[in-house]
């Protein structure tokens, strides 16, 4: 904010005066210690310290840190290469291979950081990917209204005595699925074994991605071939089937937040984590 005079907390002071010793302790501060470690022992931001040791000019809040950080050293009786006592017969090829470490620890950091963030931007790729496609399906719907919504115009056969119309898919496996349901056999193990063990997937993202996985099977036997899923015992007219697609493409949409939510939540605990292993 641009003005006549300083204001609270502004910059004040300049390497040529007063302030001199406080800039010559800060950069021997630094040099010892690095960036990072420098202003955890003042307990600032590090970007504050880089900041004030590039202007060469102390703000009010980094005067008072310094000479607190002084008067608790006893810096103010000693030159600035001996911050921290004993720092002056520090080794001065020691200091140097820890600031190297120290930046090595960093860039590893920072590489993890940004792998989470890739892997956070293709989940959201994928997401918008799915979304283009649902925009279509309105075409789709029509095509099952007519009769034509199935793949390659392939229809169950028909089952033996006592067995569930082969339009029915039930929760017990049932001796003949194989060639009731034909190319449609796959998903239904896969979306029992869902129904089943879903909510026991390991994380919450896992956890989500089971839920996502069973509204996109149960979307798919409903419109792509024509199957009915439980509760429901009878073959579905094209009213009541719509009605069931409607309501699971709610659940579908409402599940691909819910990983979102979860995916994000994980994100935000891996930064928080290399954050703390930064301190």
């Amino acid at each position: 904010m641009e003005g006549n005079g300083p204001g609270v907390g502004d910059v004040v002071g300049t390497g040529d005066d007063a302030d001199q010793p406080l800039l010559d302790l800060l950069d021997a501060l630094v040099n010892e210690r690095g960036p990072t470690g420098a202003a955890e022992a003042l307990g600032v931001n590090y970007r504050t310290v880089s900041r004030c040791q590039q202007s060469r000019r102390v703000s009010r809040r980094m005067r008072e840190v310094l000479v607190e950080f002084r008067d608790s050293q006893g810096a103010g009786d000693s030159g600035p290469g001996t911050v921290g006592g004993d720092g002056a017969g520090e080794d001065a090829l020691q200091i140097q291979q820890d600031r190297v470490a120290e930046l090595e620890q960093e860039n590893r950091e920072l590489r993890e950081t940004v792998e989470v963030q890739a892997e956070e931007l293709e989940a959201l790729r994928r997401q918008v990917a799915e979304l283009g496609e649902r925009a279509q399906e309105p075409d789709e719907a029509v095509a099952i209204d007519g009769g034509q919504g199935q793949r390659e115009g392939w229809r169950p056969p028909w089952r033996g005595h006592g067995l569930p119309d082969a339009w029915v898919v039930t929760l017990e496996e049932q001796p003949d699925e194989e060639h009731a349901f034909g190319p449609a056999a796959p998903l239904v193990a896969e979306w029992r074994g869902l129904r089943t063990r879903g909510d026991q997937a390991g994380s919450q993202v896992d956890r989500a991605m089971a839920a996502v996985r069973r509204w996109e099977l149960e979307t798919e036997m409903l419109r792509d071939w024509q199957l009915t899923l439980p509760p429901e015992t009878e073959p579905l007219d094209a009213s009541r089937r719509q009605d069931q697609l409607r309501w699971r493409d709610d659940a579908l949409a409402d599940a691909r937040r819910e990983l979102a939510r979860a995916r994000r939540t994980r994100w935000l605990k891996r930064v928080v984590t290399l954050g703390l292993r930064r301190r």
